[in-house]
């Protein structure tokens, strides 16, 4: 028996399930067997378990079986009425997908949409947004082994394939708050720097439909697009953009190696209405063991874009290398990511959305538990009361087990 669970983790299963079953409708008749909860309780445990609908919903119901036995022979002798014992009809994994493929994808995106954000407003009503967080911005590629359809976009080949499921994801990087504000599909051919752009302004709505406040948003040198750039502009809130070695910039870099003058300057990109202007500050990268030799002194530097005015930028230069490296916040998460998330090898893009969405909310569940654990417990700076996802998922799955007999199986 899983150790550890305690009233904080119980409640949240409860506040967790009750909404889930709030937000997401799962389409049903009066005379069906399985109810909402049944499916919504299945799919939060091959989720947990980072397991397929067949093979999970297989031992879901095995060890719904042997804790319903336990209980029983625990709380009272055998009988004769105990050789009438309920027999756990399996919830079958086509029934399972059957019931979540007739949710319509508009109403899907909905629904989940809508139960992140209930997490998020919990979270803030538990005061994980009174301070100021550090987001970022970047894109997370699924590999996917199918033909190439609309939400299929095409890439480096990496394990196998060159199609990707392809994800924009807003998360925010201090510690101990590392929830995940919104994640949006990328449809085939919209990772260009308008559509990106758009995309972007998508993402920070939910940034001010939440009320947060932002210290600074950070993005690669993936976005160093004029659009994009634009689009930060307008949303007001301060940025850190590494930036591409493209010829201006290194022009930049080598006049300040030559100089050492200059390590804030202004630039623009774009022309006319769209021209947009912002700082530029340049830094030399911190000394380790290389494993080869420098061949070029630009190896040496880097630059990052930023809308700080030139004072502000110049009082916090030193600093602003050390703020940009909190962005692995966001790497950090996508390798979290995995043991939220149910399997599938269905081509089904609806299927697919709705495991990803549903783990972000799950995610979003650990990271809510463990900022509780860590106010409660008044731990400064990341230290003291820590769950690895590992051992959330697995208690939480024991109170699935404890908590769903009652009800029989889903």
């Amino acid at each position: 028996m899983v150790q550890g669970i305690n009233r904080s983790l119980t409640w949240l299963y409860t506040f967790s399930l009750n909404l889930a079953t709030k937000h997401l409708k799962i389409p049903t008749k009066n005379n069906t067997k399985y109810k909402p909860n049944d499916i919504i309780r299945a799919l939060t445990y091959i989720s947990l378990q980072n397991n397929y609908a067949n093979s999970g919903l297989k031992h879901l119901t095995k060890k719904l079986q042997r804790t319903n036995n336990n209980n029983k022979q625990s709380t009272k002798k055998k009988n004769k009425q105990q050789k009438n014992k309920t027999n756990h009809k399996q919830l079958d994994s086509d029934t399972f997908l059957y019931r979540l493929k007739q949710l319509p994808r508009n109403s899907a995106k909905r629904m989940l949409n809508n139960l992140n954000h209930a997490v998020l407003e919990k979270a803030k009503q538990k005061g994980a947004f009174t301070k100021k967080v550090t987001m970022a911005i970047d894109l997370t590629c699924i590999p996917y082994y199918g033909k190439m359809t609309t939400w299929v976009n095409g890439g480096n080949p990496k394990q196998g394939t060159s199609y990707f499921h392809t994800w924009a994801t807003l998360r925010i990087v201090t510690a101990n708050r590392r929830f995940t504000i919104k994640a949006i599909p990328i449809k085939r051919g919209e990772l260009d720097a308008e559509s990106m752009a758009k995309t972007i302004r998508q993402l920070l709505a939910e940034v001010k439909a939440l009320h947060l406040k932002v210290d600074v948003i950070l993005l690669d040198r993936g976005f160093c697009w004029h659009e994009i750039f634009l689009e930060l502009n307008k949303s007001g809130y301060k940025y850190l953009v590494a930036l591409k070695k493209t010829k201006q910039v290194k022009e930049a870099i080598l006049d300040y190696f030559t100089t050492k003058k200059g390590r804030v300057r202004r630039f623009c990109k774009g022309e006319g209405d769209k021209q947009v202007k912002f700082n530029v500050t340049i830094h030399r990268f911190k000394k380790r063991k290389r494993k080869r030799k420098v061949k070029n002194i630009l190896e040496l530097y880097g630059a990052f874009a930023t809308n700080l005015s030139f004072k502000n930028a110049t009082k916090v230069w030193s600093k602003l290398p050390d703020v940009y490296r909190r962005r692995w916040g966001i790497e950090t998460g996508y390798r979290v990511d995995k043991e939220f998330r149910a399997l599938t090898t269905s081509r089904c893009e609806r299927l697919r959305f709705i495991y990803f969405e549903y783990m972000v909310f799950l995610e979003n569940l650990w990271v809510l538990y463990v900022f509780c654990g860590v106010k409660r417990d008044g731990v400064v700076g990341g230290g003291g009361f820590w769950v690895c996802a590992g051992d959330f998922c697995e208690d939480f799955v024991f109170l699935v087990l404890v908590l769903g007999v009652d009800r029989g199986p889903p």
